[in-house]
């Protein structure tokens, strides 16, 4: 049976989360590391200036007082009783598409699983709004779960090389096996909204940020575009920070100053 250590950034007692482990009890050994609190927006920040706790709660999930990414280092090396087979993070409150991937915690801690050279998966549930707002819709956990529960029940037919971190997002739609499945690449949201200030009864000037009110067109082939016609969008992805393209032209342009 496939040894699955679990994560993410939303915290331990998130929903997604535990609606993921009753789904994949059924069909893998399961043990849980996740953030105490919330962490959304943590990206792959780790805690270097106090220590870390781990804290073991009733239904056997460990909690950390650090961030997604400490979880999954913590867990590996010291929580797990085992070492796992494979690394999941989620499941997310929300969609994390285009250049939020630099943000999110959920896929923080599946590249953390990923540099330690271990298989990962970050999965995400649409809601496209943030909890409070207006037109807020709760993601569809269930579905989510069960796309992943049908991933890792064909995952050792894959060969995939453990430098690679597959991204899923899954639609906000009732689960059924046809519910089609599309390999993307990475689309755009566009610019971030400008932050908005706000002065306070005592004079205080306070800055809130918020993501993007519009967002621009994607082409077919991108995970927004495949999320928005209620399709899973899975994006293998890979952290490189090298620019092949402009190695040549930044080497000429130093060269210049000899």
């Amino acid at each position: 049976m496939l040894k699955i250590l679990i994560s993410n950034d939303d915290g331990y007692d998130s929903p997604g989360l535990e609606v993921l482990f009753e789904h994949l009890k059924e069909v893998a050994e399961l043990f849980v590391v996740a953030p105490e609190i919330n962490n959304s927006g943590a990206g792959c920040s780790i805690t270097t200036n106090r220590p870390l706790k781990a804290t073991r709660h009733d239904n056997g999930f460990i909690s950390v007082n650090g961030r997604p990414a400490d979880c999954v280092h913590l867990g590996i090396h010291e929580l797990s009783p085992w070492k796992p087979d494979l690394v999941l993070s989620g499941i997310n409150l929300g969609a994390n598409m285009g250049e939020d991937l630099l943000y999110s915690g959920t896929v923080g801690a599946a590249l953390e699983g990923r540099g330690l050279k271990y298989p990962s998966i970050a999965v995400s549930a649409a809601a496209f709004n943030q909890p409070g707002s207006e037109n807020f819709l709760e993601p569809n956990n269930q579905t989510a779960a069960l796309v992943i529960k049908e991933i890792i029940e064909n995952y050792e037919s894959i060969e995939l090389d453990s430098s690679v971190v597959l991204n899923v997002n899954v639609p906000n739609v009732e689960y059924s096996k046809s519910l089609n499945k599309r390999v993307t690449r990475i689309g755009s949201w566009g610019k971030r909204n400008p932050p908005h200030k706000e002065t306070k009864d005592n004079g205080t000037e306070v800055f809130w940020t918020t993501h993007r009110d519009k967002f621009t067109s994607n082409d077919e082939n991108t995970d927004i575009f495949c999320l928005m016609d209620e399709e899973v969008s899975i994006s293998p992805i890979i952290p490189n920070f090298s620019n092949e393209v402009c190695i040549k032209q930044v080497t000429k342009w130093i060269e210049q100053w000899y």
